[in-house]
């Protein structure tokens, strides 16, 4: 079933454009991962310096044990970190399943 990462970004007033230039350039870092599924990646329509990303994994510590302790972590948020207005908010879900009757 895995694990969904969600993070949203809050980007420095006028940097938008060298924040979504960087976080790109650097996805390639992510998919390499061990236990990397998939990612999304988009923008609020109601404040353009709002961004989420959101990861599929394996498993919870693929993301918060084997990618965040590695060097590739790193390189990955250092790429786009000083893009930042405030610290990046993430976290983590599961699927979740309802009875759903008729």
């Amino acid at each position: 079933m895995g694990v969904v990462e969600i993070t949203s970004f809050e980007v420095s007033k006028g940097r938008e454009s060298e924040f979504r230039r960087a976080l790109i350039e650097v996805l390639p870092i992510l998919v390499r991962q061990h236990g990397y599924i998939e990612h999304e990646f988009g923008v609020s329509i109601e404040r353009a310096d709002q961004f989420w990303l959101i990861v599929r994994w394996k498993t919870l510590e693929d993301h918060t044990e084997r990618f965040r302790g590695s060097a590739d972590f790193e390189a990955f948020v250092g790429a786009f970190r000083q893009f930042l207005a405030e610290p990046a908010a993430v976290s983590h879900f599961r699927q979740a399943h309802y009875g759903g009757g008729g």
